[in-house]
């Protein structure tokens, strides 16, 4: 084979690439980078609210609250979060509850990583000795009080790292989010795709970016974890 020949593949190649980060297309990548973002964040907020909640009462054993976060656990994490979305977004129209794709996606997102969330706070709490809980009741302050003030903080400082790398898979887990039409990053990747046809090219910038971005949140996490870490193994999670 002729050297013209071998390098004409690798010429088109760069020119895909050209055409992918030229025009309008950068921008239409950044919109959908900016709108992964916003999900994820707004998910992990969702998620850290039920996810503590669930968590906790978990712990203490709360009466009915307690076993209704264990199955609500078991069974979130036995159902894949692409159907997950599929029943919030299409599902719920038919009991009468509509929501755009953003809230969609927000609560789908929130309400899978919650499961998840409330293994890593469950293994938080477990962490606090029992006396620090009882030395918080002896001077006065009510279960609810200790859970607030004395309990929870040292957590969450235990389950910190632990909860970056859930944000981070709720970032990977966010490309899901083109199932309920949200217009995110994949979601971007694919227009351009379907527009140039160039898939190689685009699906190669999509995975640079999910790289970069990643990257660097791991970054974080591991400098949480030097900084916080006390030797507790907490759950780990993968999106699928």
């Amino acid at each position: 084979m002729c050297c013209a020949c071998r390098g004409a593949p690798v010429t088109e190649v760069l020119e895909g690439f050209r055409t992918v980060l030229s025009g309008a297309y950068p921008r239409l990548l950044l919109s959908g980078l900016g709108l992964t973002l916003a999900v994820s964040v707004c998910a992990l907020l969702v998620s850290v609210l039920v996810g503590t909640v669930l968590g906790a009462a978990r712990v203490l054993r709360v009466p009915v609250l307690g076993r209704l976060g264990d199955a609500y656990v078991t069974v979130v994490r036995g159902i894949p979060l692409i159907v997950l979305l599929s029943v919030v977004y299409y599902g719920l129209p038919t009991l009468g509850v509509t929501l755009p794709d953003f809230p969609a996606a927000v609560l789908a997102l929130g309400l899978y990583s919650a499961a998840y969330t409330s293994e890593i706070v469950r293994g938080g709490m477990g962490s606090v000795p029992a006396g620090q809980a009882e030395a918080a009741r002896s001077l006065g302050l009510s279960r609810i009080q200790a859970l607030r003030f004395v309990v929870l903080p040292q957590a969450w400082r235990v389950a910190l790292p632990a909860l970056g790398n859930e944000f981070i898979s709720l970032i990977l887990g966010s490309s899901l989010a083109s199932a309920v039409t949200l217009q995110e990053l994949f979601s971007q990747g694919r227009y351009i795709t379907n527009a140039t046809y160039r898939q190689f090219e685009v699906y190669a910038v999509l995975a640079l970016v999910y790289f970069l971005l990643t990257f660097a949140l791991s970054g974080l996490v591991r400098w949480l974890e030097s900084r916080l870490s006390r030797g507790v193994t907490l759950p780990e999670r993968r999106v699928i």
